[in-house]
């Protein structure tokens, strides 16, 4: 562990760490801590250790004053943090880490941190350390060389102790069962859903009000640019049937050699459905794997999807065709990246592995020879032909209907088309959705009247494309006459959310007392399970019914998991649902106490944790430090010195 401290001296974020803490003493100094307060007071017990009143107080005062340097209204945020809650955990969980460090002993050697200071920039000279600047720094800052060596030292024994859990190298076994406590206790979360259609407006907008709001939404009302495409398809297999045709005589005379061992391995159906983002997509997974019908996904959430028959594992890179072969029907992949884009994949249909049959042996070798035939180099000569004599026509003037003519070529319309690769009609036309991106990005650099280039399919190499941009419609701002009545209802919406948002907030902002106001509300719905149910849920295992129902208001089991680890008992917040114009007060009621995980559970438990980021871990840790460590806080002492210094800055 030290060698890897010493090995992390190097990087940037801990030279920023300690250059915040030289910069610290330089600013401030550390002349206070000896003033205002007699350190005999204490204020904070932590098992042996004791936190005075003047350390209480220098930290209050800090984060007063950090609050006013990040604030545009610093007497308003003040007034809404509790800056004495904040620095009483974080002076709690200091000295709950000196007890641990004490226990197991952690010791950071001198010579350690010496190789530390020596390596940080602010005390370098041309990258050398400098004794002279390192001495001028410290006696700037006030403090002597062992006070600063004391406070690297404290930080570095902090990060031995933290730095495993916190990346999940390993967890310690009292942490896990913390964990798992927390994961098994059962939470009642309510929920109580407001609608735009519910809401009354006073009266309608004026059309000066109206006009106001069309003119402060430009983009909203922009029609996009559309253009009227006419796409030439060349199926190269097709015009050179004559050359692929095979002869019966060819399939009889390979037939014997392959009759006895011809076996289909397992095929499957797949359906792809791809996002622009991996939020996006990690929100609509649940969705995915929940096994709602194609039909309904696309009617629902308008997820671009992509139907591919009878695929195998070597269609795919090796990771996803592995996953997918494992898969139970109509359970979602994990999220992939491909060339920019985020996938899931669900298998629809198995098609097993079969000894095939005298006509299906034949069928599959006719279609061996004929790809053999569109490897031939008469194969290739005839699609440099017809590659030529489009670029020919096209060359020499000719339009697109009269090459189409000529060659025999088919043509598919696109009219008023705006640039969407998934729109419906053009993913019927051309199925690849790679091929799709390239030739709407150049049919929408191409001129009117003007063709593109020949493209040819990112996935068959026997078809190409050729786009010609019969019409260009510029992107226009309507006049407002013309959709008043459309911007009317936006702004009326516009009003209701924005009551709703208000009303929404007035709960929220009662604290601890705000699940009690959310009871209150007509329709409210009662949620009660574990994080542990939400992770089997997410992970295509049984789920419980409670789980199932508020998936089906938040499809995202990320998101629910967050607000069931932010939220505290008795607390709510607001949230936008992404169906419709709905927005949820979501509160957290109560909790059952939870117990040690079954074995099972454990392990469900274990693989979230270790594989999980240290923000899932570390508040965790902090329970399970703190639970047999008394605590004491003398309240009235805190309230003294709150008084006080608050009296003092109001005067000041």
């Amino acid at each position: 562990m030290l060698k890897s401290l010493r090995n992390a001296s190097h990087s940037i974020v801990i030279k920023i760490l300690f250059g915040a803490i030289i910069l610290s003493f330089c600013l401030w100094g550390v002349g206070d801590i000896f003033r205002n307060y007699s350190a005999s007071r204490t204020v904070i017990n932590v098992a042996k250790t004791k936190i005075p009143a003047d350390a209480f107080l220098r930290e209050y005062n800090n984060e007063k004053q950090r609050i006013k340097n990040n604030s545009d209204n610093p007497l308003k945020d003040i007034k809404n943090v509790d800056i004495k809650g904040v620095v009483i955990e974080n002076m709690v969980n200091r000295a709950v880490f000196e007890q641990f460090l004490r226990r197991l002993k952690i010791v950071v050697p001198k010579k350690s941190i010496l190789n530390i200071v020596q390596s940080l920039p602010d005390f370098q000279v041309n990258g050398i350390f400098n004794e002279r600047v390192y001495e001028s720094a410290l006696k700037r800052s006030g403090i002597g060389e062992a006070g600063f060596l004391a406070q690297i030292r404290d930080s570095l024994e902090r990060t031995q102790l933290l730095h495993p859990i916190a990346t999940s190298y390993r967890i310690p076994l009292f942490i896990k069962e913390q964990i798992a406590k927390e994961f098994e206790a059962e939470k009642t979360l309510l929920i109580s859903i407001l609608h735009t259609k519910d809401m009354q407006v006073d009266k309608d907008p004026s059309p000066k009000e109206t006009k106001q709001y069309f003119d402060s939404s430009p983009e909203k009302y922009k029609i996009p640019e559309q253009r009227d495409l006419a796409i030439l398809v060349i199926d190269f297999r097709s015009l050179a049937k004559d050359i692929l045709r095979v002869d019966p005589k060819e399939v009889e005379a390979r037939f014997p050699q392959t009759e006895q061992s011809y076996v289909q391995k397992e095929t499957r159906d797949v359906q792809r459905f791809s996002f622009d983002t991996k939020e996006d997509a990690d929100r609509d997974r649940s969705l995915i794997n929940s096994g709602e019908p194609l039909t309904v996904i696309k009617k629902k959430f308008a997820i671009p999807c992509e139907v591919m028959k009878g695929v195998r594992p070597s269609d795919f890179p090796d990771q996803v065709g592995t996953d997918l072969f494992k898969l139970p029907l109509n359970k979602a992949s994990p999220v992939y990246q491909e060339g920019g884009r985020f996938y899931i994949y669900r298998p629809v249909k198995i098609n097993t592995s079969k000894q095939l049959d005298d006509k299906e042996i034949k069928s599959n070798i006719l279609k061996e020879i004929q790809n053999e035939k569109m490897n031939s180099i008469e194969f290739h000569k005839t699609v440099k032909l017809i590659k030529n004599k489009v670029d020919d026509g096209f060359g020499s003037g000719k339009g697109i209907d009269e090459i189409a003519k000529e060659t025999g070529l088919r043509i598919e319309e696109l009219k008023a088309f705006e640039k969407d690769i998934n729109a419906p009609k053009l993913v019927t036309i051309i199925n690849d959705e790679a091929t799709r991106k390239e030739l709407i990005e150049e049919a929408f650099g191409a001129n009117k009247k003007q063709a593109t280039q020949i493209l040819e399919s990112k996935e068959d190499d026997s078809i190409a494309y050729v786009i010609y941009v019969r019409d260009i419609k510029k992107s226009e701002m309507p006049k407002f006459e013309t959709i008043s009545g459309k911007v009317k209802n936006d702004y009326i919406n516009h009003r209701k959310e924005k009551e709703i948002e208000s009303q929404t907030r007035e709960i929220v902002n009662k604290g601890d007392e705000a699940a009690a106001a959310v009871a209150q509300h007509k329709n409210v719905m009662r949620f009660k399970f574990s994080k542990k149910d939400l992770i089997m849920a997410a992970q295509g295992q049984v789920a419980k019914e409670d789980v199932k129902k508020i998936l089906k208001i938040i499809p995202n089991p990320n998101v629910v998991f967050n607000i069931m680890s932010t939220l505290r008992k008795g607390e709510a917040i607001n949230y936008k649902l992404p169906e419709g114009e709905r927005y949820a007060i979501i509160a957290f009621k109560d909790a059952s106490v939870g117990v040690n995980a079954t074995d099972e559970m454990g392990k469900i438990i274990s693989n979230h944790v270790d594989s999980g980021a240290s923000s899932d871990v570390l508040p965790f840790t902090m329970i399970a430090l703190k639970k047999p460590l008394d605590v004491e806080i003398d309240e009235e002492i805190v309230a003294e010195l709150i008084h006080s210094t608050d009296k003092a800055d109001e005067e000041s």
